[in-house]
């Protein structure tokens, strides 16, 4: 870490800087909230993992549509039962301190993503790692203890980075860990100024000859939607992440300006409490369903950039299965009609909650309405996010829980069905252990879920998936929503500078025209 320049000494060297015929390109990126720390490993959101991800790099990641290809690693094999997996790596690859990128680094950074005593916030998803063996310099093997079709998805995680193991040896203990990020990726980490700025320093030794494009990157968070707007339009930043949806005309208006649109494995859904009574009925949570109207949702929301939800997933998430039965659309009358025969056809009351979000409360609002006008009355229940996740995510007794709907959205960051499915809909996955707030529970689910992650095989993991979709689209523990696309605002000079599909900002290919 260097300390940062005086404002007059930046003067003075920028200026030597216009004499010498050298401007250093430096991208200026304002982003919606600040980093939560510096180890991928322990880190829970997509702001930290953007950041990081100029630091780390993983064994294999995603294209910008999602496909899984290799990045430290150049190929994997694995046996029938999904229970090993052989990983031949990069060779020529060093950490930012100049340790060699090898079996043995490999072999340190699994050990501790799947060492459940570490206490790590990623640890349980690699629960499923027995043993990791060094076969030489160039491959490992991993030993599962349980078939795991989904598992080189979730080495593309973003948790699933590689760290110096020098460094791992040397910081031992994770509060002195998270402040000297050393990984194989472009930039090196420079300075965190925690509710100011984040700075990383172009790698002179990155293993990618000719990148990275610009010598630093420095992330400012902005909560507040029009000042990030704003910070663009003055040309304070080069990009703003994400472009809110409502503010998409400002940044299109501007000629120096561009909207960069993407599409996302977002599932925005409206969760519902199977353990209230009149909820417990799929025909009430049908008609749930069918009285929303998500084209209009999808205007409301997103601008009309996106699409409505035709399965309990998003369509670029590997191994999707459209769904057209029941069909869902708009249809309140349909809707009036399965509440009338669950013995509800004077109505019931629901409360709603949501985030305290603009955004949010104002999606609420629209779903009041919409249900409203089928006799569902609906109260609204905005709170900060603290307080959402305390009352919603650490319930253990589910009969306790407080909210009939909780308006949502999941990500699954590894691409895959598994992590699309398992979290939102398999009964292990009931909070407080996971996402499952619906209380949602089908043995033949489960069974469908699990039998996706028994082989290795395409064919198979997509016949258990579509099962699975099928099953969950008919059961309707949430309302299905929809997909917003991925909004980015950026200076038209600037290329590289994207939304990956799973929200979270790609930034390494940045270049200046």
């Amino acid at each position: 870490m260097t300390p940062r320049l005086g404002r007059t000494t930046l003067a003075l060297a920028l200026a030597l800087g216009f004499s010498a015929g050298a401007l250093a390109a430096d991208l200026k990126i304002s982003m919606y909230a600040d980093i939560t720390g510096l180890d991928p490993h322990d880190t829970s959101d997509n702001v930290s993992y953007s950041v990081q991800s100029g630091i780390f790099e993983r064994l294999f990641q995603f294209d910008d549509q999602m496909k899984l290809i290799p990045e430290l690693a150049t190929k994997y094999s694995s046996n029938d039962d999904a229970t090993e997996f052989t990983i031949t790596l990069r060779k020529g690859v060093t950490f930012q301190d100049g340790t060699p990128f090898n079996a043995k680094a490999v072999k340190a950074n699994l050990d501790r993503l799947s060492d459940q005593t570490k206490g790590l916030k990623r640890n349980s998803l690699y629960k499923m790692i027995d043993k990791v063996t060094v076969v030489d310099d160039d491959t490992v093997k991993i030993h599962l203890n349980q078939s795991f079709g989904a598992f080189i998805n979730t080495l593309a995680h973003p948790s699933a980075v590689m760290w110096s193991p020098a460094v791992l040896a040397k910081y031992p203990k994770e509060a002195d860990l998270r402040m000297h990020p050393t990984g194989t990726g472009p930039f090196k980490f420079e300075e965190w100024s925690p509710g100011q700025d984040v700075k990383l320093v172009k790698y002179d030794n990155y293993w990618q000859k000719g990148w990275p494009k610009v010598d630093s990157v420095t992330f400012y968070p902005a909560p507040e939607d029009s000042t990030r707007v704003a910070s663009l339009k003055s040309g304070q930043v080069n990009a703003i992440y994400p472009l809110p949806a409502d503010l998409v005309n400002s940044v299109k208006s501007d000629s120096k300006l561009l909207v960069q649109r993407d599409p996302s494995i977002y599932l925005m859904y409206m969760a519902i409490n199977t353990q209230h009574k009149a909820l417990s009925d799929p025909r009430v949570r049908q008609a749930l369903n069918y009285a929303l109207n998500r084209n209009l949702w999808l205007k409301i929301n997103a601008a009309d950039m996106g699409v409505p939800a035709h399965s309990a997933m998003a369509p670029n998430v590997q191994f999707y299965a459209k769904q057209t039965s029941p069909d869902y659309s708009y249809n309140p009358e349909k809707a009036k009609e399965l509440l009338k025969e669950a013995g509800y056809a004077n109505g019931l009351t629901l409360n709603l909650w949501t985030s305290n979000s603009t955004p949010r409360v104002r999606t609420a609002q629209f779903v009041k309405q919409q249900l409203g006008q089928v006799g569902v009355k609906v109260k609204v229940v905005p709170m900060d996010s603290g307080t959402r996740d305390s009352k919603l995510w650490n319930v253990k007794d589910p009969k306790k829980a407080e909210f009939d709907l909780y308006y949502g959205g999941w990500s699954p960051s590894t691409g895959d069905a598994d992590w699309a499915l398992r979290p939102l809909f398999a009964t292990e996955s009931w909070t407080p252990t996971a996402y499952n707030v619906s209380y949602y529970s089908n043995k033949a689910v489960d069974k469908a879920i699990m039998g996706g992650l028994k082989t290795a095989d395409p064919k198979q993991r997509a016949a258990s998936y579509a099962q699975a979709q099928s099953l969950i689209w008919k059961d309707a523990p949430v309302v299905f929503l929809g997909t917003p696309d991925n909004l980015v605002g950026k200076q038209k000079n600037l290329s590289g500078v994207s939304m990956l599909a799973d929200g979270s900002l790609l930034f390494t290919k940045a270049q200046f025209k």
